[in-house]
């Protein structure tokens, strides 16, 4: 039970700095015209993948369901399809940085899962 809170505790962390970049770090590389190679526009995803994966880790390591590496990637998964959805007319709009900031963001996730599972010994 304790790593689900480690988990929790995680996904929340990354909820509210994506929240924080979302509302901060955009508007001051907008305004100032920076390059940023993009960060402004896919830290977004990064944040989304990192909060929704382990929010749902934690969700199935309370179900004793131990194979984190599936939920990683279902959610790198849902996110690509739904960014492959907005390329439909009246939906949204296909952006590639965001497919890419998803990746970016399953990666970070399984970096940190893996640190984890060092720290913890599972």
């Amino acid at each position: 039970m304790k790593i689900r809170g480690v988990y929790y505790k995680i996904s929340f962390l990354f909820l509210f700095l994506t929240s924080i970049l979302g509302s901060v770090y955009r508007s001051y590389i907008y305004n100032n015209n920076i390059n940023d190679y993009g960060l402004a526009d896919m830290h977004t995803n990064i944040g989304s993948v990192v909060t929704a994966s382990f929010l749902f880790m934690g969700y199935v390591q309370y179900k004793e369901y131990k194979d984190e590496l599936k939920v990683i990637l279902g959610v790198v998964l849902g996110f690509i399809v739904y960014e492959v959805i907005q390329s439909a007319p009246l939906i949204g709009v296909f952006d590639w940085k965001d497919v890419i900031g998803t990746i970016i963001g399953g990666i970070l996730t399984f970096v940190i899962h893996k640190l984890i599972t060092i720290k913890y010994s599972l």
